[in-house]
Protein backbone atom coordinates (compact mmCIF):
# COMPACT_ATOMS: atom_id res chain seq x y z
CA UNK A 1 0.00 0.00 0.00
CA UNK A 2 2.79 2.19 1.00
CA UNK A 3 4.61 1.29 -2.74
CA UNK A 4 1.48 2.32 -3.82
CA UNK A 5 0.84 5.63 -2.53
CA UNK A 6 4.45 6.88 -3.03
CA UNK A 7 4.12 5.79 -6.88
CA UNK A 8 0.72 8.36 -7.31
CA UNK A 9 2.93 11.44 -5.12
CA UNK A 10 5.62 10.58 -7.47
CA UNK A 11 3.00 10.58 -10.28
CA UNK A 12 1.07 13.56 -9.59
CA UNK A 13 4.71 15.82 -8.91
CA UNK A 14 5.21 14.19 -12.34
CA UNK A 15 2.50 15.81 -13.68
CA UNK A 16 2.71 19.06 -11.97
CA UNK A 17 6.48 19.80 -13.04
CA UNK A 18 4.92 19.62 -16.65
CA UNK A 19 3.33 22.54 -16.00
CA UNK A 20 5.76 24.72 -17.91
CA UNK A 21 9.15 23.32 -19.21
CA UNK A 22 11.32 24.09 -21.88
CA UNK A 23 13.74 21.07 -22.90
CA UNK A 24 16.60 21.10 -25.45
CA UNK A 25 16.08 18.35 -28.32
CA UNK A 26 18.03 17.70 -31.51
CA UNK A 27 15.93 15.37 -32.83
CA UNK A 28 11.95 16.07 -34.34
CA UNK A 29 10.95 12.39 -33.21
CA UNK A 30 11.40 12.81 -29.21
CA UNK A 31 8.55 14.90 -29.63
CA UNK A 32 6.64 11.71 -29.56
CA UNK A 33 7.67 11.25 -26.24
CA UNK A 34 5.68 13.55 -24.82
CA UNK A 35 1.78 13.52 -26.00
CA UNK A 36 0.66 12.29 -22.13
CA UNK A 37 -2.56 12.76 -22.60
CA UNK A 38 -5.27 12.28 -25.05
CA UNK A 39 -6.04 16.30 -25.12
CA UNK A 40 -2.85 17.85 -25.82
CA UNK A 41 -2.16 20.41 -28.61
CA UNK A 42 0.87 19.59 -30.68
CA UNK A 43 2.18 23.03 -32.24
CA UNK A 44 4.81 23.06 -34.55
CA UNK A 45 6.51 26.00 -35.77
CA UNK A 46 7.68 26.53 -39.59
CA UNK A 47 11.13 27.65 -40.47
CA UNK A 48 13.67 26.21 -39.59
CA UNK A 49 11.56 23.40 -37.64
CA UNK A 50 9.53 21.64 -40.63
CA UNK A 51 11.16 23.39 -43.97
CA UNK A 52 14.26 25.51 -44.89
CA UNK A 53 14.91 26.80 -48.18
CA UNK A 54 17.21 24.57 -50.39
CA UNK A 55 19.76 27.34 -50.12
CA UNK A 56 21.35 29.88 -48.41
CA UNK A 57 19.38 32.80 -50.18
CA UNK A 58 15.79 32.80 -47.99
CA UNK A 59 17.12 30.98 -44.33
CA UNK A 60 16.35 32.90 -41.42
CA UNK A 61 19.57 33.46 -40.69
CA UNK A 62 20.05 34.83 -44.30
CA UNK A 63 16.87 37.38 -43.16
CA UNK A 64 19.12 38.59 -39.58
CA UNK A 65 22.19 38.66 -41.72
CA UNK A 66 20.02 41.27 -43.91
CA UNK A 67 18.66 43.20 -41.12
CA UNK A 68 21.98 43.97 -40.33
CA UNK A 69 22.99 45.27 -43.39
CA UNK A 70 20.37 47.41 -43.46
CA UNK A 71 21.12 49.13 -40.30
CA UNK A 72 24.89 49.58 -40.59
CA UNK A 73 23.49 51.91 -43.57
CA UNK A 74 20.17 52.85 -41.50
CA UNK A 75 20.73 52.96 -38.16
CA UNK A 76 16.52 52.85 -38.05
CA UNK A 77 15.68 49.70 -36.88
CA UNK A 78 11.83 50.05 -38.24
CA UNK A 79 13.59 51.03 -41.38
CA UNK A 80 16.04 48.07 -41.43
CA UNK A 81 13.30 45.59 -40.31
CA UNK A 82 10.83 46.71 -43.33
CA UNK A 83 13.54 46.24 -45.91
CA UNK A 84 14.69 43.05 -44.58
CA UNK A 85 11.49 41.63 -44.72
CA UNK A 86 10.67 42.56 -47.90
CA UNK A 87 13.51 41.38 -49.15
CA UNK A 88 12.85 37.76 -47.29
CA UNK A 89 9.53 37.44 -47.98
CA UNK A 90 10.39 38.28 -51.69
CA UNK A 91 13.00 35.06 -51.82
CA UNK A 92 10.40 32.94 -49.78
CA UNK A 93 7.36 32.86 -52.59
CA UNK A 94 10.17 32.02 -55.16
CA UNK A 95 12.28 29.73 -53.72
CA UNK A 96 11.79 25.68 -53.52
CA UNK A 97 12.04 24.27 -49.83
CA UNK A 98 13.07 21.28 -48.39
CA UNK A 99 12.47 19.66 -45.03
CA UNK A 100 15.05 19.92 -41.76
CA UNK A 101 15.18 16.73 -40.68
CA UNK A 102 14.56 13.56 -42.94
CA UNK A 103 11.65 11.58 -41.64
CA UNK A 104 9.84 14.87 -39.90
CA UNK A 105 6.91 14.37 -42.43
CA UNK A 106 6.19 10.79 -41.48
CA UNK A 107 6.21 11.70 -37.70
CA UNK A 108 3.53 14.43 -38.14
CA UNK A 109 1.31 12.20 -40.10
CA UNK A 110 1.94 9.16 -37.60
CA UNK A 111 0.71 12.27 -34.87
CA UNK A 112 -2.51 12.63 -36.64
CA UNK A 113 -3.21 9.28 -37.69
CA UNK A 114 -3.66 8.93 -33.82
CA UNK A 115 -5.93 11.52 -33.64
CA UNK A 116 -3.70 14.03 -32.18
CA UNK A 117 -4.47 17.88 -32.24
CA UNK A 118 -1.86 19.44 -34.74
CA UNK A 119 -1.30 22.74 -35.62
CA UNK A 120 1.64 25.32 -36.93
CA UNK A 121 2.34 28.21 -35.67
CA UNK A 122 4.76 31.01 -37.48
CA UNK A 123 5.58 34.53 -37.18
CA UNK A 124 5.56 34.66 -40.97
CA UNK A 125 2.83 37.45 -42.53
CA UNK A 126 0.00 37.26 -44.30
CA UNK A 127 1.30 37.65 -47.62
CA UNK A 128 3.09 33.95 -47.25
CA UNK A 129 0.29 32.17 -45.93
CA UNK A 130 -0.49 30.72 -49.27
CA UNK A 131 2.85 30.12 -50.31
CA UNK A 132 3.67 28.25 -46.88
CA UNK A 133 0.87 26.25 -47.01
CA UNK A 134 2.02 24.93 -51.06
CA UNK A 135 5.52 24.85 -49.33
CA UNK A 136 4.40 22.22 -47.19
CA UNK A 137 2.30 20.17 -49.18
CA UNK A 138 5.10 19.99 -51.71
CA UNK A 139 7.08 18.12 -48.64
CA UNK A 140 3.66 16.25 -47.59
CA UNK A 141 3.03 18.00 -44.56
CA UNK A 142 -1.04 18.97 -44.43
CA UNK A 143 -1.25 20.53 -40.94
CA UNK A 144 -5.41 20.76 -41.73
CA UNK A 145 -5.65 17.23 -40.96
CA UNK A 146 -6.21 17.30 -37.18
CA UNK A 147 -6.31 21.15 -36.93
CA UNK A 148 -7.88 22.33 -33.88
CA UNK A 149 -10.36 24.36 -36.19
CA UNK A 150 -10.87 24.35 -40.18
CA UNK A 151 -12.51 27.83 -40.48
CA UNK A 152 -10.02 30.97 -41.64
CA UNK A 153 -10.11 32.79 -38.67
CA UNK A 154 -8.33 36.88 -38.71
CA UNK A 155 -8.06 38.79 -35.91
CA UNK A 156 -6.23 41.73 -34.27
CA UNK A 157 -3.26 40.50 -32.07
CA UNK A 158 -1.37 43.86 -30.27
CA UNK A 159 -1.80 46.32 -33.03
CA UNK A 160 -1.26 43.86 -36.22
CA UNK A 161 -3.55 41.61 -38.17
CA UNK A 162 -3.29 38.13 -37.81
CA UNK A 163 -4.64 34.92 -39.72
CA UNK A 164 -5.19 31.12 -38.70
CA UNK A 165 -5.39 29.32 -42.14
CA UNK A 166 -5.02 25.58 -43.50
CA UNK A 167 -4.30 24.77 -39.58
CA UNK A 168 -1.41 27.66 -39.66
CA UNK A 169 -2.07 30.23 -37.08
CA UNK A 170 0.29 33.28 -39.05
CA UNK A 171 1.07 35.81 -36.32
CA UNK A 172 2.96 38.48 -38.75
CA UNK A 173 5.82 39.08 -35.95
CA UNK A 174 3.70 39.72 -32.91
CA UNK A 175 4.48 37.49 -30.24
CA UNK A 176 3.02 33.92 -30.50
CA UNK A 177 1.74 33.44 -26.98
CA UNK A 178 -1.34 35.75 -26.55
CA UNK A 179 -2.09 35.23 -30.55
CA UNK A 180 -2.66 31.75 -29.74
CA UNK A 181 -4.67 32.13 -26.73
CA UNK A 182 -6.82 34.49 -28.59
CA UNK A 183 -7.80 31.71 -31.35
CA UNK A 184 -7.99 28.97 -29.06
CA UNK A 185 -11.02 30.79 -27.25
CA UNK A 186 -12.64 32.48 -30.82
CA UNK A 187 -12.26 27.75 -31.72
CA UNK A 188 -13.95 27.23 -28.02
CA UNK A 189 -11.27 24.51 -27.72
CA UNK A 190 -9.45 24.29 -24.24
CA UNK A 191 -6.60 21.60 -24.35
CA UNK A 192 -5.58 21.00 -20.99
CA UNK A 193 -1.18 20.30 -22.58
CA UNK A 194 0.18 21.85 -25.18
CA UNK A 195 3.66 20.86 -26.89
CA UNK A 196 5.38 22.98 -28.94
CA UNK A 197 8.56 22.74 -30.95
CA UNK A 198 10.28 25.57 -32.39
CA UNK A 199 14.18 26.50 -32.33
CA UNK A 200 14.09 29.86 -30.85
CA UNK A 201 14.13 30.01 -27.13
CA UNK A 202 12.40 33.37 -27.44
CA UNK A 203 8.94 31.64 -28.76
CA UNK A 204 9.06 28.74 -26.65
CA UNK A 205 9.21 31.43 -23.47
CA UNK A 206 6.56 33.80 -24.72
CA UNK A 207 3.95 30.44 -25.25
CA UNK A 208 4.85 29.07 -22.14
CA UNK A 209 4.28 31.98 -20.17
CA UNK A 210 1.10 32.19 -22.10
CA UNK A 211 0.02 28.65 -21.40
CA UNK A 212 0.77 29.09 -17.18
CA UNK A 213 -1.44 32.29 -17.38
CA UNK A 214 -4.33 29.74 -18.59
CA UNK A 215 -3.41 26.98 -16.23
CA UNK A 216 -1.96 24.71 -18.91
CA UNK A 217 0.41 21.84 -18.80
CA UNK A 218 3.13 23.42 -21.53
CA UNK A 219 6.05 21.62 -23.03
CA UNK A 220 8.91 23.44 -25.14
CA UNK A 221 10.87 21.45 -27.13
CA UNK A 222 13.57 23.84 -28.11
CA UNK A 223 14.76 22.08 -31.36
CA UNK A 224 18.43 22.36 -32.11
CA UNK A 225 19.11 20.13 -35.00
CA UNK A 226 19.48 23.55 -37.31
CA UNK A 227 21.86 24.82 -34.99
CA UNK A 228 25.34 23.91 -36.61
CA UNK A 229 23.84 24.93 -40.41
CA UNK A 230 23.00 28.32 -38.81
CA UNK A 231 26.44 28.16 -37.04
CA UNK A 232 28.37 28.03 -40.02
CA UNK A 233 26.19 30.59 -42.20
CA UNK A 234 28.44 32.09 -45.16
CA UNK A 235 27.42 35.47 -45.59
CA UNK A 236 29.79 35.32 -49.00
CA UNK A 237 27.94 32.83 -50.60
CA UNK A 238 24.49 34.45 -49.42
CA UNK A 239 25.54 37.65 -51.24
CA UNK A 240 26.57 36.19 -54.39
CA UNK A 241 23.54 34.81 -54.56
CA UNK A 242 21.12 37.74 -53.59
CA UNK A 243 23.70 39.47 -56.76
CA UNK A 244 23.09 36.81 -59.41
CA UNK A 245 19.61 35.36 -58.99
CA UNK A 246 16.83 36.06 -60.38
CA UNK A 247 12.95 35.89 -60.43
CA UNK A 248 13.38 32.75 -63.01
CA UNK A 249 16.04 31.09 -61.08
CA UNK A 250 17.81 31.41 -57.70
CA UNK A 251 21.29 30.56 -57.41
CA UNK A 252 22.64 26.82 -55.42
CA UNK A 253 24.76 27.14 -52.58
CA UNK A 254 27.05 24.98 -55.00
CA UNK A 255 26.86 27.35 -57.75
CA UNK A 256 27.91 30.37 -55.52
CA UNK A 257 30.38 28.56 -54.39
CA UNK A 258 32.23 28.49 -57.77
CA UNK A 259 31.76 31.89 -58.44
CA UNK A 260 33.17 33.08 -54.79
CA UNK A 261 35.76 30.22 -55.53
CA UNK A 262 36.38 32.23 -59.32
CA UNK A 263 35.60 35.78 -57.76
CA UNK A 264 38.55 34.95 -55.62
CA UNK A 265 40.89 34.00 -58.26
CA UNK A 266 40.02 37.01 -59.90
CA UNK A 267 40.75 39.69 -57.42
CA UNK A 268 44.18 37.48 -56.32
CA UNK A 269 45.72 37.85 -60.15
CA UNK A 270 44.81 41.96 -60.07
CA UNK A 271 46.42 42.24 -56.84
CA UNK A 272 49.83 40.33 -58.49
Amino acid sequence: MQRYFLLIVFTFQMICSLQGEIIETKNFKEILNYIQHPETLIILDIDDTLLIPVQTLGTDVWFLSRLDHHLKINNDRQFALDKALAEWEAVRHLTSVKIVEEGTEEIVREMQKNNIVVMGLSTQGLALATRTVIQLKSLSIDLTITAPASQDHYFINGEQGVLYRHGILFTCGTPKGPALLTLLDMIGFCPKNIVFINDKIAHLQDLEKSAESKNINFIGLRYSYSDERVLNFNREIADIQWKHSTFNRLISDEEAASLLHCETQLKAREAS
